[in-house]
């Protein structure tokens, strides 16, 4: 099973939800919010047989699902840092605001540090990390 099998249930969930509070924004043109709909159901159709599986995960057994997500988010957000860098570095140059790129590099540069040491302690604790969800699980 690889990270999109895995993440594309929980995703398209938090993305319908995001879509539905989006819907009742006053200020929101309705062309915006067809629009918004119209990817959600692009990418509902894309990947439908992944977001199936999840559904059928999740009903066999919620609990090791929920942890299959947290592990799955980690090397997400690894990927997504991974892009992430680049993207906003161009933008920090390009940016017309100053305050936009003050306020940008703390958050990106202290977010990444923080990831780094959560997953260097995950890596060099998983075997006791492992042990404590698999208790976890069982109960």
């Amino acid at each position: 099973m690889n990270l999109l099998d895995i993440l594309a249930f929980p995703t398209l969930f938090i993305w319908f939800v995001g879509l539905l509070l989006t819907f009742f924004r006053r200020d929101l043109e309705p062309h915006w919010k067809f629009f918004f709909f119209l990817v959600f159901c692009f990418y509902l159709v894309q990947f439908f047989p992944e977001f199936r599986s999840g559904i059928d995960r999740w009903k066999a057994n919620p609990k090791e699902e929920v942890l299959t997500w947290l592990f799955a988010m980690g090397n997400a957000t690894y990927v997504f840092l991974f892009f992430l860098w680049p993207l906003v570095l161009v933008r920090i140059y390009y940016s017309a605001s100053n305050q936009l790129s003050q306020t940008l590099i703390p958050i990106l540069a202290y977010g990444t540090v923080v990831y780094w040491v959560l997953f260097f302690l995950w890596s060099y604790y998983s075997k006791e990390w492992n042990q404590l969800l698999e208790t976890i699980i069982k109960k």
